[in-house]
């Protein structure tokens, strides 16, 4: 909308079919101010992402991964080791003019447990930032917790090799196409 009404792209989470819905009370300070895109992006990978290349809102977004931060507080992941939790059904910080449950509450809502699922941001280029891997995107093949807190294809946290405490988030159902970005996937954790 040319007013500036919700006019601010963020992530979303489609359910397909709902696994375990569930909130935590106590969200680390960057899981309202983690910066999601753009020449601002903290890392090379994330300057790049086709996905995330025009959100300016800050915090994590919706499908984004939530991980355990430190006893009794949840944020963003940031590689493949976490202790992911599950994926966040909302944009943390919210819209303008809405509610920000999230801020008001410190609680995120994230799903869990198995079900399926559709996310519009996901990984579009390697650990470094230099090459696209968006025809990696398979049916089939395993989602893991990118350092940007995003899933991705690459294994191990610079897309090296898997270790043995790589956390598997997903697989790949239908993968994103030029034509339809949109991935499904089942949800495994």
């Amino acid at each position: 909308m040319s007013n500036g009404f919700l006019a601010e792209p963020g992530g979303i989470l489609r359910i397909k079919y709902l696994g375990i819905r569930n909130s935590h009370e106590g969200l680390e300070d960057a899981a309202f101010t983690k910066i999601n895109g753009g020449t601002g992006a903290a890392t090379a990978q994330l300057q790049a992402n086709t996905t995330t290349a025009s959100i300016t809102k800050l915090g994590c977004l919706a499908g984004s991964v939530a991980a355990v931060k430190g006893s009794g507080v949840l944020g963003a992941g940031n590689g493949p080791t976490d202790a992911v939790v599950g994926l966040y059904v909302n944009d943390l910080a919210g819209n303008a003019y809405e509610s920000s449950s999230a801020a008001a509450s410190e609680k995120g809502v994230y799903v869990h447990g198995f079900g399926t699922y559709e996310v519009n941001i996901y990984e579009t280029h390697n650990y470094a930032g230099n090459a696209s891997i968006l025809a990696n995107y398979n049916a089939g093949d395993y989602l893991y917790c990118s350092q940007n807190g995003l899933l991705t294809v690459e294994e191990g946290l610079n897309g090296g090799s898997a270790s043995a405490g790589d956390v598997i988030v997903g697989i790949i159902t239908q993968p994103p196409t030029a034509s339809d970005p949109i991935m499904r996937f089942n949800l495994r954790v």
